[in-house]
């Protein structure tokens, strides 16, 4: 006999443009599917293989996925793979075509596209202004050294003229 899942929905969940703001899950086959999702985002997945994986037809399973994430199991996806190409463009120097490919989205046009859609900005532009480069040596000091001098403090040179930030 089949269940109502309606009672199992979470309550007084916000919606902003049709999209569900609360993300939380009630339906176990949902949550194993964002898993699914969540670990193999580098794969090309369709919702047949997704579907099979929680014994459900690849419409019920779509059906199913937006009613519970307020979007589709696609969509989901892609989502995934642009939030670790973000998380790539910051922590290395691969190229963008190279994070790209590795999140799952082999077409560099399509990827920046897709990057851009959601983030209001390119990859590039996105790498150029989030990028940040630690040296390892400040003035011929080891930076493990002046970060146990100054521990605590926020920044050593705050309010000191560039003259007295270059040691001159």
């Amino acid at each position: 006999m089949p269940t109502n899942n309606n009672k199992d929905r979470t309550s007084g969940s916000s919606t902003v443009r049709g999209k569900t703001q609360n993300m939380r899950v009630r339906d176990r086959r949902v949550q194993i599917v964002r898993v699914l999702l969540e670990g193999s985002f580098q794969r090309k997945l369709g919702l047949r293989e997704m579907g099979q994986e929680v014994n459900l037809s690849p419409w019920r399973l779509a059906h199913l996925f937006k009613s519970e994430t307020g979007m589709s199991p696609q969509r989901y996806l892609t989502l995934v793979r642009l939030q670790r190409a973000k998380d790539q463009l910051v922590n290395s120097f691969l190229p963008v075509q190279e994070i790209g490919a590795a999140v799952g989205i082999p077409n560099p046009s399509h990827f920046t596209k897709s990057f851009k859609a959601a983030y209001g900005m390119t990859p590039v532009e996105y790498r150029r202004i989030n990028l940040r480069i630690i040296p390892l040596h400040v003035n011929g000091e080891s930076l493990d050294k002046r970060q146990s001098e100054y521990q605590g403090q926020a920044d050593p040179y705050a309010g000191r003229s560039q003259a007295a930030k270059s040691g001159a």
